[in-house]
């Protein structure tokens, strides 16, 4: 419903000119498939496939048991994450949280704790992988690199939302940018550490903390709409599995 109300459903973004597809097969594929042309064919499509994913997410939470339910959901969150990134031009990768979040439902009850597990450290890498290559690519070596982030991302604000909290913290720290790099560098290091999860369950809740305080600089600081998607990761870490207790 957020995404409902963000304009971010499909019926919203259906008449785009964009129909990106990159050198990821993935779109290749699914452009192949015919589903694009059948889903966008006008916007009461679109709309129907909203409603009906929408509805199968609500039931879902109502059956949560059923196993069916949970892969038809998650069918239907690829199908629109990926059809929404066609449309909007680029790859936008704020719904792979659920993803992830939503493996373990697609198993039964034997394995439902092996996947949950492989979900975590699919996260884990997720994380490490986005930490390492902002190292890798070096913005950290330019202090003022963060503070031209700022000035792109919230260009609109100078003319639209001056004086909230948001612009008046992009512009502090447009004007400092030293602690624009020592923000940087801590969320860096935030995602750095999911390293550690690879090789152990004992940091569990700091991991998960990290993934809380991550999401919340990202939308206060770079006002990034994934905080839902993402932060629901957590549960992946803090589950642990109920041993039943032998009684002698």
């Amino acid at each position: 419903m957020y995404y409902w109300y963000s304009g971010m459903m499909l019926h919203h973004v259906w008449d785009s000119p964009f129909n990106y597809k990159g050198a990821d097969f993935t779109y290749w594929l699914y452009h192949f498939t015919g589903l694009p042309s059948l889903i966008l064919h006008s916007e009461t499509s679109a709309l129907v496939f909203s409603f009906v994913l929408i509805s199968v997410f609500v039931l879902n939470v109502i059956w949560v048991n059923q196993r069916f339910l949970s892969i038809i959901a998650g069918l239907l969150l690829l199908i629109y994450q990926i059809q929404f990134n066609m449309k909007i031009g680029y790859h936008a990768h704020h719904l792979f949280g659920f993803q992830f979040a939503l493996l373990p439902f697609y198993f039964s009850k034997k394995n439902f704790y092996p996947s949950l597990v492989l979900a975590r450290i699919l996260a884990c890498l997720a994380y490490f992988f986005a930490g390492f290559f902002k190292l890798y690519h070096g913005a950290w070596l330019y202090a003022d690199s963060y503070a031209n982030v700022l000035k792109n991302q919230h260009a609109a604000y100078d003319y639209f939302i001056q004086g909230d909290l948001r612009w008046t913290l992009s512009h502090y720290i447009q004007a400092h940018p030293v602690i624009g790099l020592a923000l940087f560098v801590s969320a860096m290091l935030l995602q750095l550490i999911f390293v550690l999860g690879l090789f152990t369950r004992r940091l569990d809740v700091l991991l998960a903390l990290s993934i809380l305080l991550f999401h919340v600089m990202d939308w206060l600081l770079m006002n990034l709409g994934i905080f839902m998607s993402m932060t629901v990761l957590m549960w992946l870490l803090l589950y642990r599995e109920q041993k039943a207790v032998k009684v002698q």
